[in-house]
């Protein structure tokens, strides 16, 4: 499939694609007869992946570590980074729990007082 296509199926424009290329955050695609970009599914499932590694707080130099690891098929190395960073998100995840709570008491405080 062509850029445009696979920026289509993953909400990447065409620049951050060639952006996390250059970075190596991405494979550096195969070229067609006509020299464009040639991408497959696993470049949709890679690139989906990079998006929610992203949101979900993991850093740019990080991200290209486990993507890395991932086309080299470390399997153990992808199982350690994601496990690290699961750990790290449960940690957000219970302090947001903390603050909604904390946030809710105080709601209830003021519209009792």
């Amino acid at each position: 499939m062509k850029i445009g296509t696979l920026s289509s199926k993953t909400g990447f424009g065409i620049h951050t694609i060639r952006y996390y290329e250059k970075q190596g955050l991405i494979k550096k695609p195969e070229k067609d007869e006509s020299g464009h970009r040639s991408y497959d599914l696993m470049d949709v499932d890679v690139l989906n992946w990079v998006s929610c590694m992203k949101n979900s707080g993991m850093s740019l130099s990080e991200i290209k570590k486990y993507t890395k690891a991932f086309y080299e098929n470390e399997h153990m190395l992808c199982v350690a980074f994601l496990e690290e960073h699961l750990g790290k998100l449960q940690i957000q995840k219970n302090n947001i729990d903390h603050y909604i709570e904390v946030t809710k008491n105080k709601i209830y405080r003021f519209k009792n007082a």
